[in-house]
Formats: structure tokens, sequence, C-alpha cells
């Protein structure tokens, strides 16, 4: 994080924190496969389902 980021009222609060889980490369797709899918990595693919969005709530649109 930049230390020298400054809010109008400098109260110095974190803005963000990350959260990177170890990637253990077992499998991969092929490149083809991979294009396809936005993905190297199968463990990572997780596909937009339109019944997700509703469980979720209609918060965008």
């Amino acid at each position: 994080m930049n230390s020298n980021y400054q809010t109008s009222n400098n109260c110095n609060k974190q803005l963000a924190r990350c959260y990177v889980p170890i990637q253990v490369m077992n499998r991969v797709y092929s490149s083809r496969e991979a294009l396809r899918r936005g993905t190297l990595f199968p463990e990572l693919y997780r596909p937009y389902t339109p019944a997700e969005k509703e469980r979720r709530g209609n918060y965008y649109g």
C-alpha cells in the first residue's frame, strides 16, 4: 500500500487488504480451452450463472 496516500481528513485508515491463496499447479487447461474459459487453472474457473445472480440479489441491474 502506498504510505504516502493522504485522505482529506488524514485518518490514516487502511484502504484495502488482499487475500491470495496458495495456487498449486497440478492441472492446466490446453491453450485453446484456457482462452475460452479465461483462465489456465481449472481450480479458478467459476462460470457465471443467472441463478447465482438471483441468489445474491439483483444489486446491479
